[in-house]
């Protein structure tokens, strides 16, 4: 069966009336996240419209941060940790404290909106939408596009934005478009491969959630910046399939699978080899060496993320050994021996979206310090595998 697009009727400059098949209507509002407005024209457009569908601009795990906004005080710290969700348990809580420094400079919560017409939702029982793709999926499909160059860059951004970074002219883009695409799409000049990702992909997925859960009359709210993506998207028909390929996350390339099993393999072989032909002495350097590498530079992170004492000491110990087995890392070892030696009290977890948006507080606050060890450890065992590499060679060579 062709496809119908559906008739498009411009009903404001926010709110955009589509007419799909079987005469279901659907009332695209087009908001500005940290506007007073925008909230207002929701409460307006659902009052006036009175729909039985609401679809909004929110995953499922957003939802539930916004009606439970203490959820990070049942956060399991140590599961992150074991199960290398390190990284992106910190990227969503530096995206929280974006949003918190926005609504500093605004008088605003970003996504009140939403929180309105979710609140108008439940009040009137009323089919809600979640229609965004999980803010996991977004970040993990991101990471993985991006070269270690980009990741670099955008580590190194998000740590040292601050407050300063927030002027006039940056709120007025922020009327535009929402705190995730704004935090990472104004690196997009040095990280071209986010937006395809970040932008482009979310609005075919936004497009395709409404469509595929429209009621006779949905009103849907949306960041004005998707609506022409939303629109452009809504000319073909989108699959299931379609919107299942950019909910999965990309495997790891065939090279960085085998690359973490190479280089261990090549280390254990170089050393095998150099015994055989070298004896016991220069193996004994060459292993001094990898110890030596391996285990300061782990420290050194642990050092730097101010970790305890003891925590610095099973950084070196682990580090050596962890880098020739990909299973585990120096950075886990780190992580776990840091929170069970200064264990993050509840104060911690109930700031935590606080104080990660100050670089400073990231070392006060236990919980975040945490995850600064176990980031810092795990690269500096990283660095140390490739700085020893050489070392051991000249070892074994001299």
């Amino acid at each position: 069966m062709t496809y119908q697009t559906p008739d498009i009727q411009e009903i404001s400059q926010n709110v955009t009336k589509f007419t799909f098949e079987g005469a279901k209507e659907l009332y695209l509002v087009g908001t500005a996240h940290v506007s007073k407005e925008s909230v207002e024209l929701v409460e307006q457009i659902i009052n006036e419209v009175e729909p039985d569908t609401i679809a909004v601009e929110l995953d499922d795990q957003r939802l539930e941060v916004m009606r439970n906004p203490k959820k990070y005080q049942d956060t399991d710290i140590i599961e992150i940790i074991k199960s290398g969700k390190t990284f992106f348990f910190a990227a969503q809580l530096m995206l929280s404290s974006y949003q918190k420094k926005i609504s500093k400079k605004t008088g605003i919560l970003p996504g009140s909106e939403f929180r309105k017409a979710v609140e108008i939702a439940d009040e009137k029982n009323l089919k809600l939408v979640t229609a965004d793709r999980n803010i996991g999926t977004t970040l993990k499909r991101t990471y993985r596009t991006m070269g270690i160059k980009e990741k670099t860059k955008m580590l190194a951004a998000l740590f040292s934005s601050d407050d300063k970074d927030i002027d006039k002219e940056k709120i007025e883009e922020l009327k535009k478009e929402d705190s995730l695409t704004a935090l990472l799409s104004e690196m997009g000049d040095e990280m071209p491969s986010v937006k395809k990702v970040l932008i482009d992909e979310r609005d075919m997925y936004l497009a395709g959630k409404i469509e595929h859960n429209l009621g006779d009359r949905t009103v849907a709210v949306v960041g004005a910046g998707h609506v022409p993506g939303i629109k452009k998207a809504f000319t073909k028909k989108i699959s299931n399939n379609e919107l299942s390929n950019i909910e999965h996350i990309p495997p790891k390339g065939k090279f960085a699978k085998s690359i973490k099993w190479l280089i261990p393999a090549i280390i254990v072989a170089v050393f095998i080899i150099g015994f055989t032909f070298g004896g016991v002495e220069k193996t004994g350097n060459a292993l001094v060496a990898w110890v030596l590498a391996n285990g300061i530079l782990s420290a050194l992170g642990s050092l730097i993320a101010l970790g305890h004492p003891l925590t610095i000491l099973a950084s070196f110990i682990a580090a050596p050994i962890t880098s020739l087995n990909p299973t585990i890392g120096a950075g886990m070892v780190a992580g776990l021996v840091q929170i069970y030696l200064v264990r993050p009290k509840v104060i911690d977890f109930e700031n935590v979206s606080d104080d990660a948006s100050s670089p400073k507080m990231w070392w006060k606050n236990r919980l975040t310090r945490t995850l600064l060890v176990t980031i810092l450890a795990s690269l500096g065992s990283s660095i140390g595998t490739f700085v020893a590499f050489p070392f051991i060679i000249k070892a074994f060579a001299g």
